[in-house]
């Protein structure tokens, strides 16, 4: 089995609790977790803190770091490994790519003063009330009343359709 050394692009979502105790913190142990198992780290970024497109258990934002490599991909599969085990990254992502963009090599292993990165609180979800599952349910009646109403019009009109089309039938014979 050969180990071909391939470019990934690499994406890390980060816990924000663990972003709040150090950005650089957390990028360092992604860089040496990676480095650990031979993982040639060209770009390591920090590309953004947002909201999830879902909730991924408790936490509705990440922090996203970004990142170029070079490595085999066994060595690859072992660092997804370990992180998913440990460490402040929950989801990873690598993709093969043919090369790394100039632009991002420019960037390289970037280092940010702690103070520069702004965490918000999560967000708490809306509670929902009583009265508004009763104002949902009952929105939720007349559409079905209206939805059945308009069916049977339909249906009553497909009838006349057919009564009038075969009342024709019996004229011509």
């Amino acid at each position: 089995m050969t180990n071909k050394i391939h470019t990934y692009q690499a994406v890390f979502l980060l816990d924000n609790e663990e972003v709040r105790k150090g950005f650089n913190q957390a990028k360092d142990w992604v860089q040496t977790c990676l480095e650990k198992h031979n993982v040639d780290v060209k770009v390591l970024r920090l590309w953004g803190e947002r909201a999830l497109a879902y909730p991924i258990g408790s936490r509705q934002r990440a922090t996203y770091l970004l990142g170029w490599v070079e490595a085999s991909g066994e060595a690859v599969n072992e660092a997804k490994r370990e992180m998913y085990l440990v460490g402040p990254a929950f989801r990873i992502m690598f993709l093969r790519a043919d090369e790394i963009p100039a632009e991002e090599m420019e960037f390289g292993i970037e280092a940010i003063d702690d103070s520069a990165v702004d965490i918000p609180e999560e967000i708490e979800e809306f509670e929902i009330v009583e009265e508004d599952v009763a104002e949902e349910a009952a929105e939720s009646k007349t559409e079905e009343n209206t939805d059945e109403q308009a069916g049977k019009k339909a249906a009553d009109s497909s009838d006349e359709s057919e009564a009038v089309a075969a009342g024709e039938e019996n004229k011509e014979n």
